[in-house]
């Protein structure tokens, strides 16, 4: 199963290098990124939604089972 990252990366036609360079980070960054080794900090997930306005912030970075757990985290009192 491919991640979303590189999803909307192959979707939209897209090299590594050429995405690292359409949103503004490294390509040694982006490369950690959508491997998994490092997590997107906040300023990278902005990058990505101002270069891709239409796309889901949660659906590429976030997984359900994240989303479940910081609901159960809020629920509790």
């Amino acid at each position: 199963m491919m991640n979303p990252l590189k999803e909307l990366r192959a979707g939209n036609g897209l090299t590594q290098k050429e995405m690292a360079d359409k949103i503004g980070v490294s390509l040694s960054m982006y490369e950690k990124v959508e491997r998994g080794t490092i997590q997107a900090s906040r300023n990278f997930i902005g990058k990505i939604k101002r270069a891709f306005p239409h796309i889901s912030i949660d659906y590429i970075f976030f997984n359900h089972q994240q989303h479940l757990e910081c609901l159960i985290k809020v629920k509790k009192p």
